[in-house]
């Protein structure tokens, strides 16, 4: 829950505030204010420099946690482990005036590995929704009085995603998968008030917010030919409930109070989503990635305190070169990615959509001959919003690291 006060009028300031970066903060974005926060657009192994694309893709070489499906495609005897981390840089711009952001953080962790020879499981932690704002500089005169008080906002935090997958493998060219999601964390808002009397006066506000809940989903793969593969998703509507811890401390030249409140918060509802994938292989080197998603925030009839909650939709494309000739040279290993992804975003302020669109490049770098091990990189440039209608226009420079892993499990050594 937003603290109360933020209304219309208090946003219109807002967007032309400064926004600072949080040492701690999984964003730094202004438009992390919303709901809970910037939903995450950072996948696992390959899928950030493939606009990230992956809904027709098997977990064959890696872990992809875009389709449940993929996992009944793990090889046996093979444990998938990929590990994360990414660093942004944004650039806020709101008429003539712009202020730039650096955040670093863990971007997710999971294993994969077969159960038998029809199917697979996994585990992965990302986050879901990443929360990292200031606003400063808001000046407002006490109803009544001319004492002024200046406020300052901040936010910080988000909500994890701790997801299971299970693939099977109903025939060599189809594959089904089940997902069930367990959505956690935490969002503190800080709000100063300083009162600009003869004495300066203050009255701090700080609010963990904390929500949870489960969410189901449930996805196919089916291989068409040896080089084309389509696939499609469903996440399931659910509701994440929460509670609210806050401290409210008042300081005056003879007054040093601190009260503290419980509630319980409104629950926040996330909606149906489908998805539909494809991938095919032109000319043996190249592969291409398609993936269209929507999701049907207007069947959760809710609103934030600034926009109101709208359906969107999400384009990826994506194009891998790989090199087939002379497989023991390192760099006919490696593999070339470029995408470009586009979304109309799930909020509307006075008409106005908060879209984003990012161009991707990857590159794979293969660990060990004759094994899939490989560190990915990836780099995208995208921008969010624009400066019509009094919004903010950002953009941003992301920068990936997947260190993707496997293992080999239960096989014989050869002994010459």
């Amino acid at each position: 829950m937003k603290i109360k006060y933020i209304t219309l009028y208090t946003f219109l300031l807002i967007v032309s505030s400064k926004v600072y970066a949080q040492s701690n903060a999984l964003s730094s974005s202004p438009y992390s204010l919303y709901g809970l926060g910037l939903t995450n657009d950072i996948g696992t192994g390959k899928i950030n420099g493939l606009g990230k694309s992956g809904i027709a893709i098997p977990s064959s070489t890696f872990i992809n946690n875009s389709n449940p499906a993929s996992f009944g495609a793990i090889p046996k005897n093979s444990f998938f482990y990929d590990f994360g981390f990414k660093g942004e840089t944004n650039t806020s711009a709101e008429g003539g005036s712009s202020n730039s952001n650096i955040t670093a953080n863990f971007s997710n962790i999971g294993i994969a590995f077969p159960i038998n020879e029809k199917s697979g499981f996994g585990v992965t932690l990302i986050p879901f929704t990443s929360v990292g704002y200031t606003i400063s500089g808001i000046e407002s005169y006490i109803e009544g009085s001319s004492d002024l008080f200046v406020t300052t906002i901040d936010g910080e935090g988000g909500i994890n995603d701790l997801k299971i997958n299970y693939g099977y493998a109903l025939t060599n060219k189809f594959r089904l998968g089940l997902t069930l999601s367990a959505l956690f964390g935490k969002i503190t808002e800080t709000e100063t008030n300083y009162i600009l009397t003869n004495s300066i006066n203050s009255i701090l506000i700080e609010e963990d917010n904390r929500y949870s809940g489960v969410r189901l989903g449930a996805g196919f793969q089916y291989d068409i030919t040896t080089d084309t593969s389509i696939g499609g998703i469903i996440n399931l509507p659910t509701t994440l409930g929460g509670d609210a811890e806050g401290t409210t401390t008042v300081s005056t030249s003879s007054v040093y109070e601190v009260i503290e409140t419980d509630s319980d918060l409104d629950d926040f509802k996330l909606p149906l989503e489908l998805g539909f994938g494809l991938q095919t292989k032109i000319k043996e080197a190249f592969t291409v990635s398609l993936d269209y998603k929507k999701s049907f925030w207007n069947n959760t009839n809710q609103s934030d305190q600034i926009g109101t909650f709208v359906d969107q939709d999400f384009f990826g494309a994506g194009l891998q070169f790989k090199s087939r000739s002379n497989q023991s040279k390192f760099f006919n290993r490696l593999e070339y990615r470029a995408g470009f992804n586009y979304d109309n975003g799930n909020i509307e302020i006075d008409n106005t959509r908060i879209s984003n669109s990012a161009l991707n490049f990857g590159i794979g770098v293969p660990l060990k001959h004759n094994s899939s091990s490989m560190i990915n990189f990836s780099y995208s440039y995208g921008n969010k919003g624009t400066i019509s209608n009094g919004l903010i226009k950002e953009n941003y420079h992301l920068f990936s690291i997947n260190l993707s892993l496997e293992g080999i499990w239960f096989q014989k050594r050869k002994i010459n």
